[in-house]
Formats: C-alpha cells, sequence, structure tokens
C-alpha cells in the first residue's frame, strides 16, 4: 500500500515541479508580446491565448503537489486553539471534503471533456488554438489527481503514518 501511497506523491511532486517553470514561459511570452506591439506595431495573435492556457494548465496541475506538501492557504484561527484530538479530526473532515469536492468536480469534467475529445474542439478565435480540449481534459486530470492526493493524505493520516511519505528532493 505505500508503494502506491509513495507513487502518487511522485507523480504530484513530478508535475508541481515541471509546471512551476511554465510560469516563466508565460513571463517571456508576455515580454514578447508587449515588444511586438508597443515597439514594433505587431501584435500576435496566439499570445493572449497561448499564456492563458499555460497559465491554467500550471495553476491546474500544481494542485496535487500543493496537497501532498500540506500548503494550502489556510485558516488557522480555529485549528490553532483546538486539543490534538480535535485537530486531528478537523483533517480527517478536511481531506473528506476535499476529497469529495474534486470527485464531483472531475466527474462533472468528464463529460464536457469527452465531447471536446470527440469533436477535437477549439476556441473558434483568429488562432483557433485546441484551448477548450486542452482545458478540459487538464481540468478533469487536475480535479483526480487533486482526489488522488487527498486520498493518499486522508490513508496517511488515519494509520499514523503522516510522515511515511518519501522525502523527495525540491
Amino acid at each position: 500500500m505505500f508503494g502506491l501511497l509513495n507513487a502518487m506523491d511522485r507523480l504530484s511532486q513530478f508535475l508541481g515541479l515541471s509546471v512551476a517553470h511554465f510560469y516563466l514561459v508565460c513571463a517571456i511570452i508576455t515580454a514578447y508580446e508587449v515588444v511586438m506591439r508597443y515597439f514594433f506595431d505587431a501584435p500576435t495573435l496566439w499570445a493572449f491565448e497561448l499564456v492563458m492556457v499555460v497559465c491554467a494548465i500550471a495553476w491546474v496541475m500544481s494542485g496535487p503537489y500543493v496537497t501532498m506538501r500540506n500548503s494550502h492557504i489556510a485558516i488557522t484561527v480555529l485549528y490553532q486553539y483546538t486539543s490534538g484530538t480535535v485537530r486531528w479530526w478537523l483533517d480527517v473532515f478536511i481531506f473528506v471534503v476535499s476529497i469529495a469536492a474534486m470527485a464531483v468536480l472531475a466527474y462533472s469534467l468528464y463529460g464536457p471533456m469527452a465531447d471536446a475529445i470527440q469533436v477535437l474542439e477549439r476556441s473558434g478565435t483568429s488562432f483557433n488554438s485546441p484551448e477548450p480540449l486542452l482545458l478540459k481534459t487538464v481540468m478533469f486530470a487536475g480535479a483526480a489527481l487533486y482526489a488522488l492526493q487527498a486520498l493518499a493524505n486522508l490513508i496517511r493520516h488515519c494509520i499514523g503514518r503522516d510522515r511515511a511519505r518519501v522525502e523527495l528532493p525540491e
């Protein structure tokens, strides 16, 4: 069982660290667009859509990584004033709600994703990118992976092995 949990951690780590570089790509594309538009009066047709898609992919696919590291932004006012047992149950509640929410999201995204794949849906703009196809597919995958990572965290939490996670290099 720990092999599967550690495999999920490794996948989340790989995806999270891989997509982190996407933001640099977006900055470079945006800088290129600014130079082309304002210095050469030759704006691109593709920069805005591409930056939007690349940033969206980075954001969605970083969810499992942030979940693996328990690094989500949290309001801890109630949490810090409770006992260890109450905190343990609050963590279980958070994991269960996260799993349920992401499972519902993945389920609701499956149909639109399948339709987009079937028709090879495109944006319909002048660039006519496959943006809808990519985003629907990535959103489904991201929600499913987030739910699986939260499940892995819940299993570890319930068996008292929160620290059994393989420590992977940054």
